[in-house]
């Protein structure tokens, strides 16, 4: 019995000994800034969330070296304006810790363009915003790509009012009403042009000729109009209300006013655009090797001339007469 006594308070010196030595661990708190990314590119007219670990966004301040780049809000929302590289700095409130972060922004790449006689510029992006829609719709303002809400197209033109409308992936029409809201138009088509006098015409979706394309049509306000006499795959309108048309044979119509429609030779053609003034441009045909830039033409006197340096997939002119093209990388270029 003594002996187990013993091996007890043996026991219990050994055990408060060893707690005496044991210092207590303390963890210092990770105050540091760790963002989700140290760089990033992303295109003008697209927003990206910056996220930091181990802080809410309130305590937190945010700011941009080049706002006309890139602009930060107070919860690391990016939106990013024009090409350029800007840095993001992000600072903790409480601690002495900060971080930073990179962007690029990079022309944003857009498939076509509508100028409207008022000056408004309208594209379609390449981001797919629906599988049965399209791409992304954006106004240029200010030379920043600014995107529309709550709707989605593959072609674009714009009314004397600065209004777009569209053509989507399903063939159906659009037109922007100018309070976020897109008001559906009866009827199908595959493009769209509008004159500097409202007029309004579509290439259809019937295919009415193997060598022409697609039927024309008119809107009349409530509905659309057959033209006759004529098939097309691309369209535009001049001031006085004429319809222009590229047909699948890569060749340029002009509407002669009553049934005719006068063959413009001399080019083969994609796409056309007209200006408030008057002023007729068309892409050249492509070629299936990626070296291979289109030419640009314009229409003067009668006659077609190549317009020197500038090569384009889409056009669009605006009212004084410049042209808006998109290259074939997808980059628009703007006088």
């Amino acid at each position: 019995m003594k002996s187990t006594v013993v091996t007890l308070l043996l026991f219990l010196g050994l055990a408060i000994l060893w707690t005496s030595c044991v210092k207590e661990l303390k963890t210092e708190p990770d105050n540091s800034i760790k963002l989700t990314f140290e760089a990033v590119t992303i295109p003008a007219g697209t927003t990206k969330q910056i996220v930091c670990q181990n802080y809410s966004a309130s305590d937190l301040t945010w700011s941009s070296t080049d706002t006309t780049i890139v602009k930060v809000d107070a919860l690391g929302l990016l939106t990013a304006f024009k090409a350029g590289v800007a840095t993001i700095s992000v600072k903790s409130i409480a601690h002495a810790a900060s971080a930073t972060c990179t962007i690029t922004v990079i022309d944003q790449a857009v498939s076509d363009v509508g100028v409207g006689a008022d000056g408004s510029v309208f594209v379609i992006g390449t981001d797919s915003v629906s599988l049965t829609g399209g791409y992304g719709i954006y106004k240029l303002v200010d030379g920043r790509l600014i995107k529309l809400p709550a709707c989605a197209g593959i072609r674009v033109a714009v009314d004397p009012h600065g209004m777009p409308w569209v053509v989507n992936k399903s063939h159906l029409i659009f037109r922007y009403n100018g309070t976020l809201v897109w008001d559906q138009m009866p009827g199908t088509a595959t493009d769209i042009g509008i004159g500097a006098d409202g007029s309004v015409y579509a290439v259809g979706t019937q295919d009415v000729s193997p060598t022409g394309g697609y039927n024309i049509m008119k809107w009349n306000g409530t509905s659309w109009d057959t033209m006759p006499d004529c098939a097309g795959i691309h369209i535009a309108v001049a001031p006085n209300g004429i319809p222009w048309v590229v047909n699948k044979s890569h060749i340029v119509f002009r509407y002669g006013g009553t049934y005719l429609w006068d063959p413009l030779y001399g080019v083969d053609a994609n796409d056309i655009g007209i200006g408030a003034e008057g002023s007729v441009y068309v892409t050249g045909k492509d070629s299936t090797s990626a070296t291979y830039q289109p030419p640009v033409y314009k229409f003067s006197s009668e006659q077609w001339s190549t317009v020197p340096g500038v090569s384009g997939v889409s056009i669009s002119v605006g009212p004084t007469g410049s042209p808006y093209y998109i290259d074939k990388s997808g980059v628009l270029h703007k006088p």
